[in-house]
């Protein structure tokens, strides 16, 4: 039988449980996209902890929440790529907010990643993709863009669809500077073909996309998109 005094003394040398702690905010450039990385220590981070609480990036402003008991952050504000970050603390919660010049990024995709533990925020870039952002097949052929023929202020565009919340998306063609000239709602299962009219008063570059938000809070879920040229 353990005696009560050494009972105390082994609670006494018990190492206190892990807590869940942001220690540091990363961002660096990718082609597509900006990426924000806050690193944690202390702790598992889970999907259904995160939600984007304001997934649009056109204002200049986005913000993540995670609820998780006991959260905190020591993690310092960061400055890169044309994007500030911080993470601001308060009870069971941390509020994740990453600024830029409006316009600047056109949607954000949220990831929780493993060993170690990361939580990304993606903003993807407005303006036409240039060489290596061209996403023609989205993460696990969510969606996919296999020909685009051009008309006459339109194009006509063949792609697939793979298992998206009730099977639907957006078309979109944005101009140069990432504003959006052109859109058109879609329901496909499998494949699909659509044409899609555009205005614009001179001939530029410009994008071609295919995307879908997350049913839970709006943010980025899948995107194709590729780089066409915009007549007037």
């Amino acid at each position: 039988m353990i005696r009560l005094p050494l009972i105390l003394a082994l609670a006494a040398v018990a190492p206190a449980a892990a807590v869940l702690e942001a220690v540091r905010i990363r961002i660096g450039a990718h082609p597509a996209t900006v990426r924000v990385v806050v690193d944690f220590t202390g702790g598992g981070l889970r999907s259904n902890e995160i939600e984007a609480t304001d997934p649009d990036p056109a204002d200049g402003t986005v913000r993540v929440r995670l609820r998780h008991g006991g959260v905190r952050t020591r993690a310092a504000p960061a400055r890169g790529e044309g994007v500030r970050a911080t993470v601001a603390g308060a009870t069971n919660r941390l509020d994740v907010v990453a600024r830029a010049a409006g316009g600047s990024f056109k949607y954000l995709q949220v990831s929780v990643l493993h060993a170690p533990e990361r939580l990304a925020l993606d903003l993807y870039r407005s303006r036409p993709p240039v060489a290596g952002a061209e996403i023609p097949v989205g993460a696990r052929g969510c969606l996919a863009i296999d020909s685009v023929a051009a008309g006459q202020r339109e194009f006509t565009v063949r792609g697939r669809e793979h298992d998206l919340f009730e099977h639907a998306f957006v078309l979109r063609v944005r101009n140069r500077g990432g504003r959006v000239v052109g859109r058109k709602s879609m329901t496909a299962a499998g494949a699909w073909r659509a044409r899609i009219g555009y205005r614009v008063a001179a001939a530029q570059p410009g994008t071609l996309e295919a995307a879908a938000d997350s049913a839970k809070d709006g943010s980025l879920a899948c995107l194709a998109q590729v780089r066409v040229t915009l007549a007037s």
